[in-house]
């Protein structure tokens, strides 16, 4: 079952370690959960799909859920509300916060 999460997220700049362009469509990357660092639930992809483009503060809303949400062991117990989490590719790109979850 897909389950759908809205996040707050927080593009980092250059300078803290992130991205030199920041991201401005739909993408998927790793996701890492902070109560799941050591990743006991497995190293999953989200999808990202961006609400608007992120503002002067690098900051934006979207949609998050597991790539392959249709996997049984997807861990979609971490997806509530409250929980914080990091977006990865080689190096950490943005952090974010889980706001509420979509209704379906």
């Amino acid at each position: 079952m897909k389950k759908i999460a809205v996040v707050s997220l927080y593009f980092l700049s250059e300078e803290e370690g992130g991205q030199k362009n920041l991201i401005n469509g739909d993408f998927s990357t790793p996701i890492v959960f902070d109560s799941d660092k050591d990743l006991d639930y497995g190293l999953w992809s989200a999808v990202v799909e961006i609400h608007n483009k992120p503002n002067e503060y690098r900051e934006a809303k979207a949609d998050l859920y597991f790539l392959c949400h249709d996997i049984n062991e997807v861990p979609n117990h971490l997806l509530e509300p409250g929980n914080s989490f990091v977006l990865r590719n080689n190096k950490i790109i943005a952090s974010g916060k889980i706001e509420y979850i979509k209704d379906r």
